[in-house]
């Protein structure tokens, strides 16, 4: 081997079938930029056991496009594998004679590659191993994990190369990693940021983010105003409207009014982003305590009555909203 490019968990899908298309692309490109005679999959090709026809299509494109000059070693302890006999990725050998389908990948003490966590790994899902069970070798990469940890000194959870769930929206970035000169004395690892996947926001909307506007400095860091109460519509819109129209949104609104002042504008964002979804299935924290510094957690429902309790609107109507509420 001289040079190695690694991934991990793509969890191909039906519905990101043309994101997936993009990245393998990418990987594709990047494999021949840097002269890649081996490329090494950490897991998770696909996000389920039974993967259907078209998603079976796009990676078997990327094997083809790859051809018979690179060695592709395909990790089967993941999503699509019931045992590592029985694993959908043994079919891609039909394509290439240099299809390697592995449980795990070894090179010596150098090099080992694995889908899985360990006790030191951020989720590590009642794991088994830990990074003392890997000290012999020179590097450990590991999939599974979706958003990339370094656990010193020698263990790298690569992360996915794509935005999977919400929870990855902090993640600056996704990478894979390129090996180059491999096993001689000028060998070096690159962390190689991927241009093709969507990124995610999530937004967090609260009546008492009155310094905030959204939650985490969101807003600041795109440099719109966040002194004012998150009421104004407008705030929420300028942060929206700098957003690249593929960006995956999610909105998660805390309390009714957030979701009373928010909800006129699902539908003009609803149509402009890949994927925008706005959950309110909350909690809400009441104001009762608030003087002694404490608070008390009530329903959905509950923070709705208050509400339109304090509203100015016609006591008849409010009074059959409130029977409705309580029938």
């Amino acid at each position: 081997m001289n040079n190695i490019l690694i991934y991990s968990d793509l969890h191909i899908n039906q519905s990101s079938l043309k994101e997936c298309i993009l990245i393998l692309e990418e990987i594709g490109m990047l494999a021949n930029k840097y002269n890649c005679d081996t490329l090494i999959n950490l897991g998770d090709t696909f996000d389920g056991l039974k993967p259907s026809s078209k998603e079976l299509d796009v990676f078997a494109t990327f094997i083809n496009r790859l051809g018979n000059k690179k060695h592709i070693i395909l990790a089967a302890d993941s999503h699509e594998s019931t045992t590592q006999e029985e694993s959908i990725l043994n079919h891609y050998g039909i394509l290439s004679d240099n299809v390697q389908v592995v449980k795990e990948y070894k090179d010596g003490n150098h090099l080992y590659c694995g889908h899985f966590s360990i006790k030191e790994s951020t989720c590590n899902y009642d794991a088994k191993l830990s990074k003392e069970d890997f000290k012999n070798y020179l590097y450990v990469f590991l999939g599974h994990i979706h958003s990339y940890q370094l656990i010193k000194p020698n263990i790298v959870h690569l992360g996915s190369c794509r935005y999977i769930n919400f929870d990855e929206a902090k993640d600056k970035q996704k990478i894979v990693a390129l090996v180059t000169d491999y096993n001689t004395e000028t060998e070096k690892v690159h962390f190689m940021k991927l241009k093709s996947p969507i990124p995610m926001v999530q937004i967090e909307l609260s009546k008492n983010d009155q310094n905030k506007g959204i939650e985490d400095g969101v807003l600041a860091k795109k440099d719109v105003p966040t002194s004012s109460c998150v009421k104004s519509e407008g705030e929420i819109e300028a942060y929206l409207d700098q957003l690249d129209p593929k960006t995956k949104v999610k909105v998660k609104i805390q309390n009714f009014e957030s979701f009373r002042q928010f909800l006129p504008l699902v539908n003009r964002y609803s149509n402009k982003f890949s994927l925008f979804k706005y959950e309110t299935n909350f909690t809400v924290i009441s104001d009762i305590n608030k003087e002694v510094g404490q608070t008390e957690l009530i329903s959905f429902k509950e923070s709705f009555m208050n509400w339109l309790k304090n509203q100015k609107i016609d006591e008849k109507i409010k009074e059959i909203l409130l029977k409705e509420i309580n029938a």
